[in-house]
């Protein structure tokens, strides 16, 4: 696989990063609601449990696990089309690995945040140290985040291929943080649009979902253009 890249396939990877970073919320949120029986509070990243919940001790850590999990079994899906004999499902594959943000996955493990730290520290608090938790909870995922990073990066027949891959790793985490994280969610945070409505969920994110997916729908054929075999 030759990487082509070109600014209508940018547009249509950041329309897919930021589908599949609410699609990532929307099965915490779902997960939650099945926990519990209501929704909880949330905005562009950040979700919680709804007041009322009477299981949010014991099994509200598989409304976090839920997150991750649909995120890297996106992951090792791009990875295992990445071996597909039809180059449309390769390219498809490979941004679909990148579009679940590996790189922000396995670094908020590294400092000791995020999902995967949430549930390991569920099942290790009293027993093990922060440090101690924390490199417990890298290695697992690093054990699940590599491969898809290391066989996207074995496929690429462009020069200084790793450049690629650094780019694709850090860039669309960049943009999350600056544009969602920060911009969007201090919109949110001033009371644009910020009513819960549909699963609990702020008619400002359901309006910009939406936006974003119908934006998509409409790119999706550029999303393969960026293998050049």
């Amino acid at each position: 696989m030759t990487l082509k890249l070109s600014p209508r396939y940018l547009l249509a990877f950041i329309l897919l990063l930021l589908v599949m970073m609410e699609m990532h919320e929307i099965v915490h949120i779902s997960v939650g609601w099945m926990i519990c029986g209501c929704w909880g509070p949330r905005d562009f990243n950040v979700w919680d449990l709804c007041d009322a919940c009477e299981n949010s001790e014991t099994l509200g850590w598989i409304a976090t696990m839920a997150g991750p999990f649909f995120s890297f079994a996106l992951m090792w899906l791009g990875m295992f089309w990445l071996s597909s004999n039809n180059s449309k499902k390769v390219a498809l594959g490979f941004s679909l690995i990148f579009s679940n943000i590996p790189f922000g996955r396995i670094t908020t493990v590294m400092m000791g945040g995020g999902d995967e730290m949430v549930v390991v520290r569920h099942f290790m608090t009293g027993d093990f140290s922060r440090t101690q938790m924390i490199f417990i909870g890298t290695l697992i995922v690093l054990a699940i985040g590599v491969p898809p990073i290391a066989n996207a990066f074995r496929i690429l027949q462009n020069k200084r291929a790793w450049i690629y891959i650094v780019g694709f790793l850090t860039l669309p985490l960049l943009f999350l943080l600056v544009y969602t994280l920060i911009g969007l969610n201090t919109l949110l945070e001033s009371g644009f649009l910020a009513s819960p409505w549909i699963m609990g969920t702020p008619l400002f994110i359901t309006l910009h979902t939406s936006i974003a997916l119908v934006l998509l729908m409409a790119f999706r054929r550029h999303l393969y253009t960026i293998n050049g075999i």
